[in-house]
């Protein structure tokens, strides 16, 4: 009888402050056509990430434009910001991370110097992903502006 049987639910916090943006109108196509996973993606106001859940770093880019995260509830996400900032070579971004380290739903990951990626040519807008989102029920936010932290962004049933 699964009458009584309770769905997992389990939510992201926004991982910066900003202006939401729905994954289908960012400016990268493997983002937009969602072939990196379903997500969002947050126009920063300020440069500062933060970790949108309870998790294990799994990978740092070199170039401390992306990371990876494992929730504690199993979920995969990346964390991407701007859009071809792979070719600033880690200019204008510093990690507060390392591989492997523990993190908490409020945790600065990285900074990124808005003003310089913006100079240099580079889309700013940054993107959340859920890799491999199968089985899952996602409902995003109706909000236009998120504060990191304490707003849910994408709320998750599984």
């Amino acid at each position: 009888m699964n009458f009584f049987r309770r769905k997992k639910e389990n939510s992201l916090k926004s991982f910066a402050n900003g202006t939401i943006i729905p994954l289908e109108n960012v400016h990268d196509n493997m983002f937009s056509a969602k072939l990196m996973g379903e997500g969002i993606a947050i126009e920063s106001s300020d440069g500062k990430y933060y970790s949108p859940a309870d998790g294990v770093v799994t990978m740092v880019f070199p170039t401390k434009h992306a990371l990876g995260i494992k929730t504690n509830k199993g979920l995969e996400l990346l964390l991407h910001v701007g859009i071809d900032t792979v070719n600033l070579k880690g200019e204008g971004f510093v990690s507060h991370v390392d591989v492997g380290q523990k993190v908490s739903s409020g945790d600065l990951l990285l900074e990124a110097d808005l003003q310089l990626i913006k100079e240099k040519g580079y889309n700013t807008e940054s993107i959340l992903c859920i890799c491999e989102p199968k089985d899952l029920h996602l409902s995003f936010t109706d909000l236009k502006t998120v504060k990191a932290k304490e707003d849910t962004i994408i709320t998750i049933e599984s």
